[in-house]
């Protein structure tokens, strides 16, 4: 039998072919990789796939403190003496006990509903000391110079010794002798071996206290 060889014609034209099925096969691909609403998205869905992914912020460490509590039916039933204050702010600041006015060192804080009492900062226990008038009290040092105490607790669930984080819950709120009410904590401050107002140090910087 006699081989026939193909012209050089006929190869150039197989040649083309073989070249334009590729890239209509190629189109056909990428065109199915396009979103069904391409004016909405404008990308292909491996281009989204491939998109570096932003990472997430990091969270900055607060420096601000929060109240003693999470309970947002708390409120305040004896407020900071303050020697300046007008004479009706100091009696709402008098603990009246067995027959004597005493000046608040703190804020009692009460509610109709028993409620957790959390520290302020991070810190650590720097002691735990039970009182017949003042119940479980909780001091919590949270540097060198401030301290911060938490009176009249019950169920306490750290010792002494212990590292905190703001927020961890010291204990539960208790009946006391310095109120009138069923569920309740005085808060104290204590910064450079002197008290200062809760209500005002909950607007510092834990910077400003260093």
């Amino acid at each position: 039998m006699t081989k026939r060889r193909l012209r050089k014609e006929v190869k150039v034209a197989l040649f083309i072919i073989s070249i334009s099925t590729i890239l209509l096969f190629s189109a056909t691909i990428i065109r199915n990789l396009k979103p069904s609403n391409e004016e909405e998205s404008g990308k292909y869905v491996m281009n989204s796939l491939l998109e570096p992914i932003t990472p997430v912020a990091n969270i900055t460490e607060t420096t601000k403190f929060i109240k003693p509590y999470t309970s947002d039916k708390v409120s305040i039933n004896r407020y900071f003496y303050d020697k300046d204050a007008t004479s009706e702010q100091q009696e709402k600041s008098l603990i009246y006990y067995e027959n004597t006015y005493l000046q608040n060192s703190g804020v009692v804080y009460s509610s109709e509903e028993e409620f957790d009492v959390v520290s302020v900062y991070d810190g650590t226990i720097l002691d735990i000391k039970q009182d017949d008038i003042l119940s479980t009290i909780v001091y919590v040092s949270h540097n060198s110079s401030l301290t911060t105490i938490y009176y009249g607790l019950k169920d306490v669930n750290v010792k002494v010794n212990d590292t905190i984080t703001q927020g961890t819950v010291l204990g539960k709120s208790n009946t006391n002798k310095f109120s009138q009410s069923n569920n309740s904590m005085l808060f104290e401050v204590n910064f450079d071996g002197k008290v200062i107002n809760p209500e005002s140090f909950y607007q510092m910087d834990i910077n400003e206290l260093n």
